[in-house]
């Protein structure tokens, strides 16, 4: 009988008068749910919709889950929509392939057994060491198409750069932001136990929708970044800033004269102490305008005549970046590794113990502030 009604009945249903229809519905009809669901989505009314789906899966139509979800990420967002998932799922005693492959698809990951994928290919020794974290598929199966074009370009696949097998976080806990044209956040600190561990120098994030970015040894990529994005935020690790115009609180940092970057003058008479720096000759640059530090008032330079990928994302890695690249990958030790960043963190919460645990993961990577800093936390005197 109840076949009859999920399958055999529905023509009949369709014709039925709207208050019948519901009727049906509320005693537990869930095919009549059905129709008035797609009826009231029709219509644009999603959240009668929404409940209307709902009564159909709680009848017992798990396969119209995937449209409910659907529906609460059209209506709500993504995070609203791995959220209201979380809690069915909870509900559940066991998962079939349609729960289990929305799982995946909204990063709920305990319900999800399906082993990680080891890296393409690792390196005997690495000077530069990634930890990539996803919090869906969608950013799993990026993350693998980054990795796969990385070890396609003759340039960055030669570097001493390693990457870990990735790290599936729940999206409800890493609550990455899914603001296109906005700079992608999410919250890092839950990554606090991953980073302890030890083992990498830098995070990598493919997750969320918005701006890629990078700061305190966190590349932060959207689950749509495409290579030469990834490229771009990489060469960020290595000190590369940007060659279009710096907002005023970055160009105020960068653009100073003591600052030595491998692809930026902050004017003219750095030139010398430049040179020296990267043990370069004259003749090995040209000098061109780039717009980096106007805000503030200067004319910087780059160190190469041709557009380069770090004012342009398409555009090619010049044969002097790829050389300053290996420069900066020979003195690992001087890139700040993101443990040094949640000792910060850790700090700030007053968290002494966390604190040490990381500066000692930053220390034994050979960061000099982070040596520097355990000896001055060593020199004070403990209450007796």
């Amino acid at each position: 009988m109840l076949l009859c009604c999920l399958v055999g009945c529905e023509p009949a249903l369709e014709h039925l008068p709207e208050q019948q229809l519901m009727d049906e519905a509320q005693q537990g009809n869930a095919a009549a749910a059905v129709i008035l669901a797609k009826k009231r989505e029709q219509q644009g009314d999603s959240q009668s919709a929404l409940n209307w789906y709902q009564k159909a899966v709680d009848a017992g139509l798990t396969n119209e889950l995937a449209a409910l979800i659907a529906l609460k990420r059209k209506q709500d967002g993504f995070l609203a929509a791995a959220g209201y998932l979380e809690q069915h799922l909870h509900q559940q005693r066991s998962l079939n392939a349609v729960q289990a492959d929305l799982a995946a698809d909204y990063g709920i990951w305990q319900y999800v057994h399906n082993s990680v994928e080891s890296p393409i290919h690792s390196k005997s020794s690495c000077s530069l060491t990634l930890q990539p974290v996803v919090q869906s598929r969608a950013g799993s199966r990026q993350l693998q198409l980054l990795q796969q074009q990385w070890q396609q370009d003759p340039q960055l696949s030669s570097l001493s750069v390693c990457f870990l097998p990735e790290k599936r976080v729940n999206s409800t806990d890493l609550q990455c932001s899914y603001q296109p044209g906005q700079r992608i956040q999410c919250q890092y600190p839950v990554l606090m136990s991953h980073v302890a561990e030890g083992g990498f120098s830098q995070l990598l994030l493919v997750a969320g929708e918005g701006n890629a970015n990078y700061n305190n040894g966190i590349v932060q990529l959207a689950e749509s970044s495409s290579f030469a994005v990834f490229r771009h935020e990489f060469a960020h690790i290595l000190g590369f800033i940007d060659e279009y115009s710096l907002s005023v609180q970055v160009a105020e940092v960068e653009c100073s004269k003591d600052k030595i970057r491998p692809n930026v003058l902050a004017d003219k008479a750095q030139l010398e102490l430049y040179l020296k720096h990267w043990k370069l000759e004259k003749d090995d640059i040209q000098l061109k305008p780039i717009d980096s530090c106007n805000k503030v008032g200067k004319q910087a330079y780059a160190p190469v005549n041709n557009l380069s990928f770090m004012r342009s994302h398409e555009a090619e890695v010049p044969d002097l970046y790829f050389k300053l690249m290996q420069k900066v990958l020979a003195q690992p030790e001087l890139i700040m590794p993101v443990q040094y960043f949640y000792a910060y963190l850790a700090r700030q919460q007053q968290d002494w113990q966390s604190w040490r645990l990381l500066m000692e993961q930053a220390a034994k990577q050979g960061y000099p502030d982070a040596k520097h800093s355990l000896q001055e936390a060593s020199a004070i005197p403990t209450a007796p």
